[in-house]
């Protein structure tokens, strides 16, 4: 049996909307990503709840969405790169389901982010990112599971978290 609630977590660039969506469909769970969840309540973008609020008022706004989520029906959510680091965030995932980090390594998030253009211009030598990357990969590393994605489909990965989590529930109910 798996847990009513899955919430990805994961580095910026790591495919946890994709391997998302491929857990909706294999589950029949409705699918939250977090910031979309964030900006239909603020009524407005990331960017702009970011220019008029600032990072606490997103984050705050952030908090209020992973709540509303864990208090609605069984589900997958997207987190934010941020979300995971977050200890009370995190202590919230861990009363509510179960966490599922996306363990993809430095060039895979980068790759993805250069791709979906989620770099920031003036990081020329990408060095602020690798910076984030090296602090906040042993928080994903606290998640319930671990996953390593490098190399393999969205379906592929999507398989072996319910593989993973079917063996550790009936581990578990012994």
């Amino acid at each position: 049996m798996i847990p009513d609630r899955l919430f990805l977590v994961g580095f910026l660039g790591a495919p946890k909307l994709e391997v998302g969506r491929a857990l909706s469909q294999r589950l029949g769970r409705p699918l939250f990503d977090i910031e979309d969840v964030v900006e239909a309540g603020a009524k407005m973008s990331t960017q702009e709840i970011y220019k008029k609020e600032g990072e606490n008022g997103y984050k705050q706004r952030e908090r209020r969405a992973l709540v509303s989520i864990c208090t609605g029906p069984p589900s997958i959510a997207v987190t934010s790169a941020n979300t995971f680091v977050d200890r009370g965030n995190r202590r919230t995932m861990t009363l509510a389901g179960v966490s599922v980090t996306l363990d993809s390594s430095l060039e895979e998030c980068l790759a993805n982010a250069y791709e979906l253009g989620l770099l920031r211009a003036d990081d020329e030598n990408n060095e602020r990112f690798q910076n984030l990357y090296d602090a906040r990969r042993p928080e994903y590393l606290k998640a319930d599971v671990v996953v390593e994605t490098l190399n393999q489909d969205p379906e592929t990965l999507a398989d072996e978290i319910v593989r993973r989590l079917e063996d550790r529930v009936w581990t578990e109910s012994l």
